[in-house]
């Protein structure tokens, strides 16, 4: 594989987010014993039933020789390594402190990507269309293949369903993501290879569905412990939560009730990263900040009609910064009108590097009493652009001036 970044000693696990050396992983038995010798059968992991409460059978994890039932330790290597109940030889890798099995492609450079926001704001409808979004369109428009290595499966599998739901006609949005306080959840992992100069480029990134309650609060987001990991964040908010929008939103039917304000989101993700990262007080994070103001179309009316915000994505097997770069100047403006102003004061003040984004999971306004999708089906509006701007800030995908 081709590594597109600078060296690096660890990364983070894409399932549990705890820190991972892959030239030090564990492995999982392959289930061919040698000639001679009985194959492993499935069995129960502890390590999955700790992390994910996830007691499914699956084969044992080869553990270092001559350790008593109960307290083996898993015996680490980076490619293969032989298992001594079986004498197999096995090449499954996987997390030590998750036992997920880790992609082929992972190397201490991938990418980890948290999604968060507000109650209300719709992360797990973006999810769901932005998963669709990845493996067809965007794997198109980059030429590039983009799937789940570890199949359908957790957050993955549910994203795909919940997308399902949504195209059929007549279809429901899915339900509010309860908040997980300290239960990890297996997240979406994705897998992007293309070729570059005869070479296939290949980097693992994943997304995590978090209640907006889980980070709104000092005290439950310091237990999001992939934030800490994030190599960038998708900040992503309801519009209708702005002072000046309310109103608007109880015509519609879509009141957030007492849900927590967008700077009570921010509030708890800035403290977050600057205890993860050690930021003194007099310095601004470095890590890079997509700030998404979700239901855009639901303002349209406010956005002149040859505005790039209301055009479609680009085609263009680049990322257009000099574009990307208007669309964050116009919903800056947006959000000071909606006052959001001291949210901009923030995020100016505590953020090195920041953008802000207008897009549209559905496409089309949904009834938001009856939490049923338009009849006009799925129409997303450049719901994978800030994905792409964090991709091309890594130096991922290319990047074009306009």
């Amino acid at each position: 594989m081709l590594s597109l970044f600078s060296s690096a000693k660890a990364t983070a696990c894409p399932y549990c987010y705890a820190e991972l050396n892959v030239g030090k992983v564990a492995f999982r038995c392959s289930g061919r014993g040698a000639p001679g010798r009985t194959p492993c059968k499935p069995v129960p992991d502890r390590k999955r039933e700790e992390v994910f409460s996830d007691g499914t059978p699956v084969l044992p994890a080869i553990s270092e020789p001559g350790q008593p039932e109960g307290q083996r330790k898993d015996l680490l290597g980076k490619s293969t390594v032989t298992c001594g109940d079986c004498g197999g030889e096995s090449g499954i890798r996987m997390c030590p402190s998750c036992h997920s099995i880790l992609p082929r492609g992972i190397d201490n450079n991938s990418p980890l990507f948290g999604l968060i926001g507000v109650r209300n704001s719709g992360k797990t409808v973006l999810l769901s269309v932005l998963h669709r979004e990845l493996v067809q369109s965007v794997a198109r428009r980059f030429d590039a293949a983009i799937d789940t290595p570890g199949g359908s499966s957790g957050l993955a599998r549910d994203l795909a369903m919940f997308e399902k739901d949504m195209a059929r006609e007549g279809g429901s949005l899915p339900p509010q993501t309860a908040a997980s306080g300290t239960v990890k959840k297996t997240p979406a992992v994705y897998e992007w290879k293309y070729s570059r100069k005869g070479k296939t480029a290949s980097t693992i990134f994943s997304f995590y569905d978090t209640a907006g309650e889980d980070v709104s609060r000092q005290e439950t987001a310091m237990m999001q412990q992939y934030l800490g990991q994030a190599s960038g964040v998708i900040l992503l908010l309801d519009p209708f939560a702005f002072p000046e929008n309310r109103e608007r939103a109880e015509q519609l039917g879509a009141a957030a009730g007492d849900a927590d304000t967008p700077e009570s989101a921010l509030d708890g993700i800035t403290y977050v990263l600057q205890t993860a990262h050690n930021v003194k007080s007099n310095k601004k994070i470095k890590v890079p900040l997509a700030v998404v103001v979700s239901k855009i179309d639901a303002f349209f009316d406010q956005i002149p009609a040859s505005h790039p915000l209301r055009q479609p994505s680009s085609s263009s097997s680049a990322f257009d910064d000099a574009e990307s770069r208007t669309i964050h100047d116009h919903v800056m403006a947006l959000v000071a009108n909606w006052g959001g102003d001291g949210l901009l004061r923030k995020l100016e003040h505590e953020y090195d590097n920041f953008r802000l984004f207008g897009v549209s999971a559905l496409g089309a306004e949904p009834d938001y009493r009856s939490g049923s999708v338009s009849s006009r089906g799925l129409l997303p509006h450049r719901v994978a652009d800030p994905l792409l701007w964090l991709m091309a800030d890594r130096g991922f995908i290319p990047k074009s001036e306009g």
